[in-house]
């Protein structure tokens, strides 16, 4: 891929976007997260909430958060004439149900264990771990598919994974008392996240004289957006029996403000996939990763929380390891100049 300035100027600009945008969607989701039918046990009660969607109650907003995510990828497709072919590219590509099967691994279990460490740890700690899951794919496909690691890809990985450790294992004196539960958590997300990634990659590095659907990448997160709005529906729901506590959050008018945090979420991925096509998944994923720090930084802004030495420090440690580990600063360089 050859990048001029123009295109290398707005591909940096859209992969810092992302990193602000999607670090601002987890202060408000974590914030939005502290309404009383999420944290006074009597209080949901009343409402009709059982015990068990109380205790999970990340996982019925993450089914609000990536359902609006999917209506407003959705509409942006329509506007661009790009929806009606979705249903054949799921049922007629292998790439298609490569994009469900990980979205099935990606969101249930990635963006519930995400919620749930915001929850339990708050936005700024499970942000900064969760960046690492790029590393962690890498490692995943290096003992599963046998892919090479360079050592500038060990030592990135290594001192990110090194700055996670630090962060959850040397907290601030402020953190809850959940903290340790929260943190646990935001390692399953890492885990999620990364075999979504590796699911992917797979499906597109093996698939071989692919049909007669040609797919973009908007179609395929709007496909990714579907397939997790359904399974939370039918599978997540009953199984925390999360409906009540639905009910409650559309009589408390709540709904509105997951809608518009939606728009943060669907705004961050595509224009993740667009800076990725200009300037490679490489800086891409690294600028992916500044949202640990935008989290930090908007939590301190919007809503006065303190900024802890330990988590400034460890969380910056841990976005350098993820730049280190995502761009080859000579191939970059060389692809800039070609």
């Amino acid at each position: 891929m050859e990048i001029n300035g123009r295109q290398k100027q707005k591909g940096i600009l859209l992969g810092v976007l992302v990193g602000i945008v999607w670090g601002l969607d987890g202060v408000l989701m974590g914030r939005t997260g502290l309404h009383s039918i999420f944290t006074d046990w009597s209080y949901a009660a009343s409402q009709g909430i059982s015990q068990l969607s109380f205790e999970f109650s990340p996982l019925v907003t993450a089914f609000f958060h990536e359902s609006f995510c999917f209506v407003w990828v959705a509409l942006f497709l329509m506007c661009t004439r790009q929806f009606r072919q979705i249903f054949n590219i799921l049922l007629h590509t292998k790439k298609g149900r490569a994009t469900a099967l990980a979205a099935l691994v990606g969101s249930p279990i990635g963006m519930s264990a995400y919620l749930l460490g915001i929850k339990y740890a708050s936005a700024p700690y499970a942000s900064s771990i969760s960046v690492i899951y790029p590393g962690v794919g890498a490692l995943i496909s290096y003992f599963v598919l046998k892919e090479k690691l360079s050592p500038r890809a060990v030592a990135g990985i290594s001192i990110s994974i090194f700055g996670s450790f630090m962060l959850g294992f040397n907290p601030s004196a402020d953190v809850p008392a959940t903290f340790s539960k929260g943190v646990l958590f935001a390692v399953v997300a890492v885990l999620g996240w990364a075999m979504e990634g590796v699911i992917i990659g797979f499906a597109m590095k093996h698939v071989k004289g692919e049909d007669t659907v040609e797919a973009t990448p908007q179609q395929l997160l709007c496909l990714r957006y579907l397939i997790s709005m359904i399974s939370y529906a039918i599978i997540v729901m009953p199984l925390v029996k999360g409906y009540p506590m639905v009910g409650a959050i559309v009589s408390h008018g709540l709904i509105f403000k997951y809608a518009g945090i939606a728009i943060l979420g669907a705004i961050t991925y595509l224009a993740w996939y667009k800076a990725v096509d200009l300037i490679g998944a490489a800086m891409g994923t690294a600028l992916n990763s500044t949202a640990a720090l935008w989290t930090i930084i908007f939590s301190a802004l919007l809503f006065k929380a303190p900024i802890p030495p330990s988590l400034a420090v460890w969380g910056l440690v841990i976005v350098l390891g993820v730049f280190v580990f995502a761009i080859d600063p000579k191939a970059f360089h060389k692809k800039t100049n070609q």
